[in-house]
């Protein structure tokens, strides 16, 4: 069983930009971090997210009210793995049979999570599982973003 995590990279490089965030993001400490870019600010990913910037490397804060206020680190690198929890409670295995899929992300009362049953945006690859215990929060999901989904937008 073991302790439950406070989320964050558990494998990969370390590739880190400074980037803009946008007004009044709540980061919270039991939560996901992916981020993608808004007008160029950092937003918090929710679902409809379909391309994601990268990991801000942040605790439980809350930006600034006027975009730009503040800078995030942000880990950029496609190979990093992240800890991440999944929005509703799984058997282990079902978390066996979700390795190799991917993914949505759903963030739900300023939680991040894992949409492991969604499959419009495809953002995550999910790369392994951890199994707490049965009851929701119990379990967690290793991912890191989709290769196939990397670079999909043009600057025009």
């Amino acid at each position: 069983m073991g302790s439950k995590p406070d989320y964050g990279q558990v494998a990969g490089p370390l590739v880190t930009v400074k980037v803009p965030a946008a007004a009044s993001q709540n980061f919270e400490r039991k939560s996901g971090k992916f981020v993608y870019s808004a007008s160029g600010y950092m937003t918090i990913a929710a679902s409809g997210a379909d391309e994601l910037f990268g990991w801000a490397l942040v605790g439980d804060v809350t930006t600034g009210t006027t975009a730009g206020d503040d800078e995030l680190s942000v880990n950029i690198s496609p190979d990093a793995v992240y800890e991440m929890p999944i929005d509703t409670a799984q058997t282990e295995a079902q978390l066996i049979a979700l390795i190799g899929k991917c993914c949505d992300i759903v963030t739900t009362s300023n939680i991040q999570y894992a949409d492991h049953d969604a499959a419009t945006d495809l953002v995550l690859q999910i790369v392994g599982y951890r199994y707490y215990e049965s009851g929701l929060g119990g379990q967690t999901l290793y991912v890191r973003l989709n290769p196939a989904q990397l670079g999909q937008s043009g600057v025009v």
